[in-house]
């Protein structure tokens, strides 16, 4: 098929990623839960003919790189021939594409004159899916997370408002408005995907949005190649941390090593640690995700499309077994934990090949707390995004308290949490002063948020990392902060909890979470003074900490 011609084009492109990012807005504005209305914990896109993400919208990025083996998988297992509109492919299964099972993809034909033309896609977080209530530190498979859709496809008037699979939905969760809710949601945006899709064919035509597709794909594949070529060919390694596994083994590894030949690169995950017992295993669909989302966020720049053109010059290679490829059916819920060591140890790689392109490591780690009780007639249950300080860059200060890199989950607002339950009220979130490593550039500060809880039994789970391991600061910079979590109970007696398990807390409890702050880049004593005036002036750092940067340093990292 002949190429469309460059301002065709150009329309098409900015086209179909508006369409994406529209389909975010609807979803979005029409879900129940304040995980994905608030803090926007989901992600859309379209993916063409053969399966492969075609755009996304700027939401999640973990989300939907690695997602075009399911969506083929599910193909080759479909009669592709035989769908209609009314069908709608669904999976979550970790270990069929999915990453975990908390995550529900929902992907809608887009057909045109008996042609498939490709898919709208969306994928939500869902808080209860039946199972486990938040995060199960004592899950021995998937099968005790959460309920599990291996990719299969159903029928939107048959088995859905109403029909089979609602119902059985329905029966096993706890939250049914919320999670049904959310499901129409993800409709409604993949309904806005086919409708824009369709638009599109209409101004053009069909064999000029397939061929338009295909060749998105391309320029994205001529990119992606041509900042490959600008590393260094060689052999690259790095290493990072995981705290704990939650029960008894410690300081689990993160291996990488790069492999830079012309313009193509290879991940090898060898001497990474083996799969462990609890629910932090990271499924390969994860480690594959995160691997694409850091060297497409280090290597391009963020106006190069990002679909699945991008990555075919980069091939990558995981254990079996391993805790970044579990053998099934190991439990995977927390493998956010491990996702951000997978990106942190590309980064500690090529900071070797590109050490000015490459900033410090940031707190880089999703703390989730998700809070459940059950009242005398209703469920509730919230679930918590809780980032914290990036690293500090080559030419900039870290940013304060946000979500890691691959969440990219928005901050969610006080006041819409407790307009959504009663059973808590937030009580204090502010920055934490001096978190972020002192340097030239300054670490991003982590931040507290504090709970006090109004009821009686309400569960509360977590999953986090860098309780023992900092953010390690770079040329000279300081170390950023460690995180911890602890519970004065209404009595007055303090529980320091670790950075994985679950708690029963009471009427009058009081819950206090703190995130760690991003690492400093640079010697502190070549900081501009102006900024550390600015800082103190802000907050942001005290006086102990500001006396860091008035002396000649001798490497010595001392931080909060």
């Amino acid at each position: 098929m002949s190429k469309v011609d460059p301002v065709t084009f150009n329309i098409f492109t900015n086209s179909v990623q508006a369409i994406a990012q529209e389909m975010s807005n609807d979803f979005i504005r029409t879900a129940y839960s304040t995980v994905i209305r608030e803090a926007a914990d989901c992600s859309t896109c379209l993916v063409d003919r053969k399966g492969r993400v075609l755009a996304q919208a700027q939401n999640i990025p973990l989300h939907l790189n690695s997602v075009s083996p399911a969506v083929q998988g599910a193909l080759a297992k479909t009669q592709v021939d035989k769908l209609t509109e009314d069908d709608i492919i669904i999976l979550n299964d970790a270990y069929n594409g999915g990453q975990h099972l908390s995550d529900i993809y929902l992907f809608s034909p887009i057909i045109h004159d008996g042609v498939l033309i490709g898919f709208s896609g969306s994928v939500g977080h869902h808080v209860d899916l039946g199972h486990s209530p938040g995060y199960n530190l004592h899950a021995r498979d998937v099968f005790e997370e959460r309920m599990r859709f291996t990719p299969m496809v159903f029928s939107l008037s048959r088995d859905w408002n109403g029909g089979i699979l609602e119902q059985l939905i329905r029966a096993n969760v706890r939250i049914p408005r919320d999670t049904i809710g959310d499901l129409n949601a993800q409709i409604t945006a993949n309904q806005t995907g086919r409708r824009r899709m369709k638009e599109l064919i209409g101004r053009y035509s069909v064999e000029t949005v397939i061929a338009a597709s295909d060749q998105l794909l391309d320029y994205a594949e001529s990119f992606m190649r041509e900042a490959i070529a600008e590393v260094p060919d060689g052999v690259y390694q790095g290493i990072d941390y995981i705290d704990t596994d939650g029960l008894d083994q410690k300081n689990l590894k993160v291996c990488v090593t790069v492999t830079v030949r012309g313009d193509s690169l290879h991940l090898d995950f060898e001497g990474t640690a083996p799969q462990v017992k609890t629910a932090i295993n990271c499924p390969r669909a994860s480690t594959i995700s995160s691997a694409y989302s850091a060297l497409k966020m280090l290597l391009t720049k963020p106006s190069i499309p990002l679909n699945d053109g991008s990555y075919r010059p980069i091939t990558i290679a995981a254990p079996e077994g391993s805790i970044v490829n579990p053998i099934p059916f190991a439990p995977v819920e927390g493998r956010n934990v491990v996702v951000m060591r997978v990106f942190q140890s590309i980064l500690l790689a090529l900071s070797k090949a590109l050490p000015d392109r490459i900033p410090a490591p940031g707190y880089d780690t999703r703390t989730e707390v998700d809070l459940h009780w059950q009242g005398r007639r209703t469920y509730h249950a919230i679930s918590e995004q809780l980032g914290g300080g990036y690293g500090a860059g080559p030419q900039n200060d870290g940013a304060d308290q946000l979500d890691d890199p691959l969440g990219n989950c928005r901050n969610t607002p006080v006041e819409a949490l407790e307009l959504s339950q009663s059973f808590f009220r937030v009580e204090r979130y502010e920055l934490r002063p001096d978190s972020g490593g002192a340097g030239r550039h300054r670490g991003g500060l982590g931040a507290i948020r504090t709970y006090r809880f109004l009821e009686d039994g309400v569960h509360m789970s977590v999953y986090s990392d860098r309780f023992e391991n900092k953010a390690l600061g770079v040329q000279g910079g300081h170390d950023g902060s460690t995180a911890y979590i602890k519970i004065t109970r209404r009595d007055g007696s303090v529980e320091q909890l670790p950075p994985k398990g679950a708690a029963i807390l009471n009427r009058g409890d009081h819950l206090e979470v703190a995130i760690g702050g991003g690492a400093g880049y640079g010697d502190p004593a070549t900081r501009d003074r102006g900024l550390v005036a600015d800082d103190l002036a802000s907050g942001k750092v005290t006086e102990r900490m500001a006396s860091y940067y008035e002396q000649p340093q001798t490497g010595k990292r001392a931080n909060a």
